[in-house]
């Protein structure tokens, strides 16, 4: 139930704060380029290494959850 209070919370923040961009000229260097860059390639190795570890766990929920009528 919290969790569920806490999930619409964020969904509602991140609506809020993708409705409430306003266009800015703001200028990115290639440094700050390749951080994000990085941080994203982390982001899915790490997503990998998790699954990995959890692996049988997420099999079995995902062909439970696909049997559920």
């Amino acid at each position: 139930m919290v969790g569920r209070r806490v999930a619409a919370m964020g969904f509602m923040v991140l609506l809020f704060s993708v409705a409430t961009v306003q266009p800015a000229s703001a200028y990115v260097d290639p440094g700050s380029g390749s951080i994000l860059l990085q941080l994203i390639l982390g982001g899915i190795a790490g997503i990998g290494v998790v699954a990995k570890l959890y692996w049988q766990r997420l099999k079995h929920g995902v062909s439970h959850f696909l049997r559920k009528p």
